[in-house]
């Protein structure tokens, strides 16, 4: 087991406590949606860990890495979670704060250590520049994808079983200003986070 996956699994199960505790604090099932979004936001980190160990052609990690990207919002669209805080009573509110953030955390990790991974796989069979400029295509298409999920309640899934809805959904997005906005705010924090990620593991590397 790599370092990596020793802390995606130390988060997670950090995670699964925290949503037990309130589970008998509060005898309420309300947040136990969140098991579900962290589930959906290790795909494709499986995804990026699978191919990266394995020895793929090129049209291959293209069409694996559609699916990856595919999945890839749910990630750190665990952030958008915190919205749900309102419904908090003022007893437990500290609770749910710990709560919501640790899986938003946890799913923000699992975004940037995947992307890394992706980098890495983009770098070893093409080159560093169209890694870099890739990554940076992949964090404002994941931030139009939390706009997708949060405001237009669209999963990753609805465009094998609604695509005509989900396209037209979509490209009628373009004209919202708040769209733009989500993706330009969520893409300059996923690659802000992405570049610090990088630049820590090089000086590892280096030292």
């Amino acid at each position: 087991m790599t370092k990596q996956q020793q802390a995606i699994g130390i988060l997670s199960i950090f995670c699964v406590l925290t949503i037990t505790i309130r589970l008998l604090v509060t005898k309420s099932t309300d947040y136990t949606f969140l098991l579900w979004n962290l589930f959906l936001a290790i795909i494709p980190y499986i995804l990026s860990e699978w191919m990266r160990k394995t020895k793929l052609t090129k049209i291959k990690t293209m069409f694996l890495s559609s699916l990856w990207l595919l999945f890839l919002p749910n990630s750190p669209y665990i952030i958008t979670d915190l919205i749900h805080l309102h419904k908090s009573t003022s007893t437990v509110i500290w609770l749910d704060l710990l709560m919501i953030f640790s899986f938003a955390f946890t799913g923000l990790s699992i975004a940037i250590i995947s992307m890394y991974d992706m980098h890495k796989i983009i770098q070893k069979l093409w080159t560093n520049t169209l890694a870099n400029c890739v990554i940076i295509l992949i964090t404002f298409l994941c931030g139009y994808g939390i706009y997708l999920g949060r405001f237009l309640r669209l999963n990753s899934w609805d465009i094998f079983t609604v695509p005509l809805q989900t396209f037209k959904k979509s490209i009628l997005s373009f004209s919202n200003e708040l769209a733009w906005l989500v993706t330009l705010g969520f893409g300059s924090l996923l690659w802000t986070l992405f570049f610090a990620y990088k630049t820590l593991n090089q000086s590892d590397i280096k030292k």
